[in-house]
């Protein structure tokens, strides 16, 4: 039985939180890096459609079909470093797909890496979920690198088109332990 809310929840450097309007300059920071958005799907958003962003992620209820932001703030601070998104389908037979982001300053830590586990026994915990997947282009090493070291198995290698170039993106899967 999913509880009516799982979060905040603690981990030992982070804390997996909802969005919430204050976080509106955290998020826009890491969110505008080039270096940051380099391999990620999203775009860069203005502060008023980084504001509604915030304010309906941070509102959405977890465990339904569609995507889910969930904030990673430091523990120590309460400062927002970065978020993940899962994305669940109609069917807990069909993989959940998930990916993360995280502000510069705070990579190369282990704090994604802390923060990814965390989300996964998350999604475990309280859904039907099977199996999760996560795409990455082939030249996001530490991407690549987080995946393994938290559990996941590559897949696949395929060709793919990102933001209208050709590229070889590899494919993850996590079943549930």
């Amino acid at each position: 039985m999913m509880p009516s809310d799982p979060f905040p929840r603690p981990a030992t450097r982070v804390v997996l939180r909802r969005l919430s309007p204050g976080d509106l300059g955290d998020f826009q920071a890491y969110r505008s890096d080039p270096e940051v958005a380099r391999y990620q799907s999203w775009s860069r958003m203005s502060a008023d459609e980084a504001s509604a962003f915030l304010a309906e992620r941070g509102a959405a209820p977890f465990g339904r079909p569609g995507w889910f932001q969930i904030g990673i703030a430091e523990r120590s601070t309460g400062r927002l470093v970065g978020d993940i998104g899962i994305c669940l389908q109609q069917s807990s037979a069909e993989p959940a797909e998930i990916g993360f982001t995280l502000a510069a300053q705070s990579q190369g830590q282990g704090l994604a890496s802390e923060a990814v586990r965390e989300a996964l026994a998350l999604l475990f915990e309280n859904t039907e979920v099977a199996e999760v997947l996560a795409i990455t282009d082939t030249r996001n090493q530490a991407s690549i690198r987080l995946l393994e070291r938290v559990g996941f198995r590559r897949r696949q290698t395929v060709p793919a088109v990102f933001r209208g170039e050709p590229c070889t993106e590899h494919v993850y899967w996590m079943r549930r332990p």
